[in-house]
């Protein structure tokens, strides 16, 4: 497995395919770079799969080492590691690549956001992300995982939604349950950006995709964004259910994106 320094901190890094282009896929706040390997064969060229730091099996730096610039950094330092030209940014992917934008606005030639993060307010997740830190710090994750999953199919989550619960389950006996606690306190408070008017530079052509009806990627996150980025397209489902049914042709979509 790779590795790739970024400030210092070890990043595990999966590489997938080869030629071009090279596209980064950057995963969302308490995931790992397993999280999005099921689209690595629908991406053209050389697909490069990473962990954050203090996510899946990168290095847990020492608290305060969690800011939007920070994984930003471990953004432009695995591109750069690898000469990556494209990236698919998914919630904190797609927010550490904002903050990114903001000070290198040609640093990628395409662009795909997956759900993107909120543009400038901590938003009304706040609490939830705040227990999940909460329970990862004090009980041991199966006990995590078993709150979490109680709690979100009470919700109604993962209705309609064949193995998802599963999936879920899964999903947060995977975390990090060192560093994700600190990488979610130190985040909550540090939008992506506070000047959005600053990606009118960011002359790349975008896709950003979202859906209605998500409580913590907002679908107004989504809109505004494509409207910020001068050269953007929108794609938004009208519900998940959408979004699943479509996920064949969605993936079609973002490969041809890509090439470009």
């Amino acid at each position: 497995m790779p590795i790739v320094s970024s400030e210092g901190v070890r990043l595990a890094v999966d590489v997938h395919g080869r030629g071009e282009p090279t596209t980064l896929v950057g995963h969302g706040l308490t995931g790992n770079r397993t999280d999005l390997a099921v689209l690595a064969p629908f991406i053209p060229g050389t697909k490069v799969m990473f962990d954050f730091r203090g996510h899946g099996d990168s290095e847990r730096p020492r608290p305060g080492s969690y800011s939007m610039d920070a994984f930003a950094a471990d953004i432009d330092n695995v591109a750069a590691a690898f000469g990556g030209t494209r990236l698919v940014g998914v919630s904190l992917g797609g927010g550490a690549t904002l903050r990114l934008l903001h000070r290198k606005p040609d640093r990628f030639e395409r662009l795909v956001f997956v759900f993107p993060a909120r543009l400038e307010e901590s938003g009304p997740v706040r609490a939830k992300f705040l227990r999940l830190a909460d329970l990862l710090e004090t009980r041991p994750l199966p006990e995590v995982a078993d709150a979490v999953v109680a709690e979100e199919e009470a919700e109604g989550s993962f209705a309609e939604q064949p193995g998802a619960r599963d999936l879920r389950m899964r999903a947060v006996l995977a975390m990090n349950g060192d560093g994700i606690p600190h990488a979610i306190r130190e985040t909550l408070d540090d939008p992506p950006l506070r000047d959005p008017d600053g990606l009118a530079r960011v002359t790349a052509p975008v896709l950003v995709i979202g859906q209605e009806g998500d409580p913590i990627h907002r679908a107004e996150v989504a809109r505004e964004l494509a409207a910020t980025l001068p050269n953007a397209e929108l794609v938004l489902y009208p519900d998940r259910f959408a979004l699943i049914r479509e996920i064949p042709s969605l993936t079609r979509r973002i490969a041809e994106f890509l090439v470009g």
